[in-house]
């Protein structure tokens, strides 16, 4: 396992070089370019004073040779460079905002766990029952719901309706300390966002699996031997049902990351997904590269997470 989890690692290298590359070139083709918002930002310079600041940052290169310095700044120095628009370091401005996001992603993903799971193992153990129609209902309105959609809905109907709720932050304006209450007030609809999401393809995944292992001849077969229902489903079944679904981390990992920017955005909440949508807008491009590469990163751990937890849920799969 060891050995295995080292050449994934190792696998990641050329990956990521691939990432920066087709990320870097994309920026650089985008109109405007980073003169541009240098020259927006310095009006009162004449245009030999932009020209020098741009030969200064290496802004009047080739992309690929810029491309090159960035690397090599990377890899040398750790560091992504510093943003355009304050001058603070880019892994600063990401490291104050990746504890928001990963707290959002990961309180997301515990409560579909909590809720799909359970309902799809009810619902294949009742096939065809009105609980088995009311959760593959569910879950096809989860599959063409898009997050902002289902964001603006909540938004709309829980904020400005109802007034139950926080229409965005994680604090109020007057509060100048941590007040847990408060936190889970402004949690609650950005974490329900993409709940709802996210729960309906875990539960369609899990439902099949369940009743394609329970129509297998060992679990026919405890059956015979007298083993309650109970046993049958949670001890046997379950076990063997959650394999295949267990590849659903490394594949959700992106749709939940991509889910959670949307979520950022919609309820205003300082994360990676706010940051870099800002960043965007004021064609920050150094911050651009900085979220683009950590959101990578979290992808390909996720996949290295999934392979390894499939070992640790049969352990007759061994990764040599």
């Amino acid at each position: 396992m060891t050995t295995f989890i080292a050449r994934r690692l190792l696998g990641f290298i050329p990956l990521l070089l691939g990432i920066s590359i087709v990320t870097y070139a994309l920026i650089s083709l985008a109109p405007g370019g980073a003169a541009g918002v240098l020259s927006g930002m310095s009006r009162q310079s004449t245009e030999a004073d932009r020209k020098i600041l741009l030969h200064n940052l290496g802004l009047d290169r080739p992309w690929y040779v810029q491309y090159f310095f960035w690397l090599k700044n990377l890899v040398v120095n750790h560091s992504l460079g510093t943003s355009y628009i304050d001058g603070r370091p880019v892994l600063t401005k990401i490291f104050e905002k990746v504890p928001v996001t990963l707290e959002v992603i990961g309180l997301a993903f515990a409560c579909i766990l909590l809720i799909a799971i359970p309902i799809a193992v009810y619902a294949a153990a009742h096939k065809n029952s009105l609980v088995d129609h009311l959760a593959t209902l569910v879950a096809f309105i989860g599959y063409g719901a898009p997050t902002f959609w289902v964001g603006i809905m909540l938004l709309e109907l829980f904020s400005v309706q109802l007034r139950w709720l926080p229409a965005g932050g994680l604090a109020d304006i007057q509060s100048t300390h941590f007040d847990l209450g408060e936190r889970v007030r402004h949690l609650i609809l950005p974490v329900a966002t993409l709940t709802l999401v996210g729960m309906a393809s875990w539960m369609r995944y899990q439902r099949s699996a369940m009743i394609e292992v329970l129509s297998e001849d060992y679990i026919r077969t405890a059956a015979a031997k007298g083993l309650s229902r109970r046993t049958i489903i949670f001890k046997h079944a379950l076990r063997n049902a959650l394999l295949p679904v267990i590849t659903l981390v490394g594949l959700f990992l992106p749709a939940l990351l991509t889910g959670a920017y949307f979520v950022e955005t919609i309820f205003t909440i300082p994360g990676m997904g706010y940051l870099a949508l800002n960043a965007v807008f004021e064609r920050d491009y150094p911050v651009i590269m900085g979220t683009t590469m950590l959101s990578a990163v979290f992808v390909a751990l996720g996949n290295l997470l999934a392979d390894v937890a499939y070992a640790v849920v049969d352990p007759r799969i061994r990764y040599d």
